[in-house]
């Protein structure tokens, strides 16, 4: 376990994004590694950005996925 807290803050912020999601990735048919994937690399593309900006290109993100 890390004692560094952009790591920690990271990890909770996957963790927030991965609850608000779970609904809408297996509506389209993801499993959560997939989903975990997804989230994982838009919290490391968009460090700068709101949970909501977050939450809307995973789920863009997961719909190209899907297709």
């Amino acid at each position: 376990m890390s004692d560094d807290p952009e790591a920690t803050h990271k990890r909770a912020t996957v963790q927030h994004l991965m609850r608000r999601l779970d609904g809408f990735a297996r509506g389209v048919g993801l499993d959560e590694v997939i989903m975990r994937q997804i989230v994982e690399k838009v919290v490391a593309e968009m460090r700068m950005r709101t949970d909501e900006e977050r939450l809307i290109e995973a789920r863009t993100r997961m719909i190209e996925a899907s297709a």
